[in-house]
């Protein structure tokens, strides 16, 4: 659950070479100031989680939708390498942006949710609310939940964990030259889940730190290499043959690890999007768009929607005495009303306090390029 970044780049800024060969530069990739396949595969994969939620024991091939996870994942990567390229940006820098985007409405969500929990509004998505328990889930430490499982005070915070590690380490090699931070990345994530898969982790940091997930985080870097922020940096063929390339890895992985093949879903998907939006194919919804940017909001604060819903259809159901309301509209309204308080947070609370927050921490004013993926952050859902 992507992600903004205080990169600066002038909107007209040269387009790279790879090798000797002049990648394209197609006319309507000129001025643009949002790569709009990104936020509607960010609205895509939020509304999939979404409908996982609502229809998990209802349809089970709706299980299908709780891996816009791994495209959330692949997206982070893609826009940490596409903003990073080129451009002087250190670690400090980096790191406040990302504590500015990502806290301020993680913990306005988990209070938010403890607050409901303990006037009496049942919400599951609260688990082990001990001061413990809650402080490391705020520090996004990775801690043992409920039945065994590595959740937060707020659950659906369980993909921040690998959101935040990445950031870490992306963060760190900023201090390298950016030609050799996807190698590096390449080759530490490669060990890490080398290590996992011979010594199976007994702690939750370890589980988190090691787990093959963290390679749709690498693939969305290679397809931010491959694309770059104009989505111009190679020609098409070069970027076709390194994406089939990516996916048949991912593939003969399964036999490792069965959710690979999710996260090679999600770069076929990831790449075609972006090719599209390259190519010229891809249309401009608004409502996608709006959503995509409130994509974060949307995951974060689902379940609050969905318990505030199921509370007014079935007191409907009950002064009507048609209880068929709570069988027949309470999933469709939940999915409703997920989104519409996701959008509304967005607005009203979310960019206030990402604002806030960097007023407060000194972040300078984003550039074009910062722009062009403006909230982009995978709440992952």
């Amino acid at each position: 659950m992507r992600t903004p970044h205080p990169a600066h780049a002038d909107r007209d800024a040269p387009n790279r070479r790879a090798g000797n060969v002049a990648p394209p530069s197609p006319d309507h990739l000129r001025g643009r100031n949002t790569i709009v396949s990104i936020q509607y595969l960010r609205a895509m994969a939020a509304i999939g989680v979404v409908l996982f939620h609502q229809f998990q024991n209802i349809f089970p091939d709706v299980r299908f939708f709780q891996h816009g996870v791994d495209l959330f994942f692949v997206i982070s990567g893609f826009i940490m390498i596409a903003l990073t390229d080129g451009r002087d940006i250190g670690p400090r820098h980096f790191y406040l942006d990302r504590i500015a985007r990502i806290v301020p409405p993680y913990w306005a969500a988990t209070a938010l949710t403890i607050l409901l929990a303990a006037g009496g509004i049942f919400t599951p998505s609260v688990t082990d609310r001990s001061p413990g328990h809650l402080l490391a889930s705020l520090l996004f430490i990775p801690a043992w939940g409920p039945g065994g499982h590595i959740w937060p005070t707020l659950y659906l915070g369980w993909t921040l964990q690998y959101e935040v590690f990445f950031y870490l380490v992306f963060g760190a090699l900023l201090m390298l030259d950016g030609s050799r931070r996807l190698g590096v990345v390449a080759v530490l994530f490669g060990t890490l889940v080398m290590l996992g898969a011979t010594w199976p982790p007994r702690t939750p940091a370890l589980t988190i730190y090691t787990s093959p997930l963290l390679l749709e985080f690498l693939a969305g870097m290679v397809l931010g290499r491959l694309y770059g922020i104009r989505l111009n940096r190679m020609p098409g063929r070069w970027i076709a043959g390194a994406t089939a390339a990516l996916t048949i890895g991912f593939l003969l992985l399964i036999p490792f690890h069965h959710d690979l093949l999710f996260g090679a879903g999600a770069i076929v998907i990831a790449s075609a999007a972006l090719s599209l939006e390259r190519a010229g194919y891809m249309p401009r919804s608004r409502i996608l768009l709006e959503l995509g940017a409130a994509s974060y909001a949307i995951y974060l604060f689902q379940q609050i929607a969905f318990d505030m819903t199921g509370k007014i259809v079935g007191k409907a159901a009950s002064l009507s005495g048609l209880p068929v309301l709570t069988t027949t509209l309470l999933h469709p309204a939940n999915v409703l009303a997920a989104l519409l308080l996701g959008v509304m947070m967005h607005r009203y609370l979310e960019k206030p306090l990402t604002e806030q927050a960097r007023i407060f921490l000194n972040l300078k004013t984003r550039g074009a390029a910062h722009r062009m993926v403006e909230g982009n952050t995978a709440g992952r859902l």
